[in-house]
C-alpha cells in the first residue's frame, strides 16, 4: 500500500462518515436490507482506516491546521461510530425481546401446556389463574 497522506485519510474519514450516516438513517426508516447491504463496505473501510492510522504520529502530529483538521475529523468519525453501534445494539435487544415474545406466545399456545408427555391432559393451567379483590 502506498503511503497514507492527510488528504487520502480525510477522504477515507468522509466515506466511512457518510456511509454510516446513511446507515443511521436506514435504520431510523427500518430498511434493515439496506443495513446488511452497507455491512461489506462498511467493513473495508474500517479496515482501511484501521491500517492508515496504524502510526498515527505522521498524519496527526503537529499542529499545523492539517493535523488540526484531521483530529477533528476523526473525532466526529468516533461520535457517529458510537451512535451507530448504540443503534444496532437497541436493534439487536428489540429483535432479540420480540423473538422471546414470539417464543413465549408460540408455547402459551401450542399443545405443550395443555397436555403432558403420556398424552393425558396436563393438570397445569396454561393461563395464570385470575384473582379479585374480594375486600370491598
Amino acid at each position: 500500500m502506498t503511503e497514507m497522506t492527510r488528504p487520502r485519510a480525510h477522504a477515507l474519514i468522509d466515506r466511512l462518515s457518510r456511509l454510516l450516516r446513511e446507515e443511521i438513517a436506514a435504520i431510523g426508516k427500518g430498511e434493515l436490507a439496506r443495513v446488511e447491504q452497507l455491512f461489506p463496505r462498511k467493513q473495508e473501510l474500517l479496515a482501511e482506516i484501521e491500517a492508515a492510522f496504524a502510526d498515527p504520529e505522521p498524519l496527526l502530529g503537529g499542529e499545523d491546521p492539517a493535523a488540526a483538521k484531521l483530529r477533528e475529523s476523526l473525532s466526529e468519525l468516533r461520535e457517529l461510530i458510537h451512535g451507530d453501534l448504540a443503534l444496532l445494539r437497541r436493534m439487536t435487544e428489540a429483535t432479540g425481546a420480540v423473538a422471546k415474545e414470539i417464543d413465549r406466545i408460540r408455547e402459551r399456545q401450542s399443545l405443550r401446556g395443555v397436555y403432558g408427555k403420556d398424552g393425558t391432559k396436563s393438570t397445569q393451567c396454561v393461563t395464570q389463574t385470575q384473582r379479585f379483590d374480594q375486600s370491598v
